[in-house]
């Protein structure tokens, strides 16, 4: 049978040029139900898609009021939640009966876990007691704990104004907490955008219902986001005149995910993963830089990149040699025994380690300081 996620990767363009509403008339039978065909291939292809194209289907939900905008928003949401480290459990689209009502059910890191409510818009009031009960029922089914846990509101649109007051309010107030989708999306961005795996722990722990008089979880993440900056694929000991500018990061991964077949997910700065978390790739770039007649790229390598690539067992680091025409695709197994070779730098708060590939007579040789270097041409990827 073929699928929505099939078609999307045969005809990205011919599918993302669709609304979402025409999107889901693609897939299964149309119509959108708890645990039916189309429910499990539109989840599927939301897995499998870049963040750009998840805030359009987002702001489509919200500006463009369609059959079921509510239920796709939901599922959207719940895509944040994974993309942001949780392990999550989708809810019902329609609660009832014996079903729990809930609209996801995100788990952290350290075990601490979020009743979610989706809502496209405040304007009406919520029944904050409807969600507590959600809350209530899954503590007694011991799938949460109630120390553990708490109820977090994803509104639509910005101005929460009016369910803030009504949260104040309420003997609830604890254990509920109020995000918009938009802010949502931006703590999203700020963990695609840095290389500190670690930041996914702090983002997480700031949604817990914690009063701000201590603002350290707050600083940290800002402090993450500074220090991040620091870490600079480039070269960073000076040369000439660059010849090639080093910003075609997306480029390659493009190429890379066509080649191994596999839809890649942005999981940092130059971190990526398929869908089901059992591939990861580091993708870095350079410049091209000429000395003595040779090509020379320049890349650095820093532990947290480490820690991510240590995690799975199918992991490769992508080498951008001046261009998305040479890319050296090196499977991460075989790149970790070269470095106790390799050139380090080291100060008080920062350590990482000089990769470096000459090109020469049309060969790409690794890390030049092991007498002729290492022949890695054969991990080219062909045009």
């Amino acid at each position: 049978m073929t699928t929505l996620l099939d078609v999307w990767i045969d005809q990205k363009i011919f599918i993302e040029a669709k609304s979402i509403e025409q999107v889901i008339t693609i897939c299964g039978d149309g119509k959108l139900k708890d645990g039916n065909e189309t429910s499990i291939q539109l989840r599927e292809y939301f897995a499998n898609i870049s963040t750009n194209l998840i805030e359009c289907y987002i702001d489509e939900c919200l500006n463009k009021g369609f059959t079921n905008s509510g239920l796709i928003l939901q599922d959207l949401v719940n895509e944040i939640g994974r993309r942001l480290g949780f392990a999550i459990e989708s809810g019902y689209y329609r609660g009832g009966g014996s079903k729990i009502g809930f609209d996801g059910l995100w788990r952290a890191k350290d075990g601490f876990s979020f009743v979610i409510e989706a809502k496209t818009t405040d304007a009406y009031q919520l029944n904050l007691d409807i969600q507590a009960e959600y809350r209530r029922r899954l503590v007694e089914e011991k799938r949460i704990f109630d120390s553990e846990s708490s109820i977090l509101i994803v509104v639509g649109r910005k101005d929460t104004g009016g369910l803030e007051a009504q949260t104040r309010g309420s003997r609830h107030a604890w254990d509920v907490r109020i995000i918009s989708v938009e802010s949502l999306l931006k703590l999203l961005r700020v963990k695609e955008n840095l290389s500190d795996i670690g930041i996914v722990s702090k983002i997480q722990e700031i949604l817990k219902p914690l009063e701000y008089t201590r603002l350290d979880r707050l600083i940290d993440i800002i402090f993450s986001t500074s220090e991040d900056l620091l870490i600079d694929d480039e070269n960073d000991e000076g040369s000439k005149t660059p010849m090639i500018p080093a910003n075609y990061h997306a480029e390659c991964v493009e190429k890379i995910s066509i080649h191994l077949k596999s839809p890649l997910i942005k999981q940092g700065r130059t971190t990526y993963s398929n869908a089901s978390q059992t591939l990861s790739i580091l993708c870095i770039v350079s410049k091209e830089y000429q000395r003595s007649g040779e090509g020379r790229y320049w890349f650095s390598f820093h532990p947290p990149q480490q820690t991510f690539l240590d995690e799975k067992d199918d992991a490769f680091i992508a080498l951008g040699c001046g261009s998305t025409s040479q890319i050296i695709l090196l499977p991460y197994h075989e790149f970790v025994k070269y470095l106790p070779v390799m050139r380090t730098t080291e100060s008080k708060d920062r350590f990482y380690w000089h990769v470096e590939i000459f090109k020469r007579d049309g060969k790409f040789l690794l890390n030049k300081s092991t007498k002729d270097g290492i022949d890695v041409t054969h991990y080219r990827l062909k045009n």
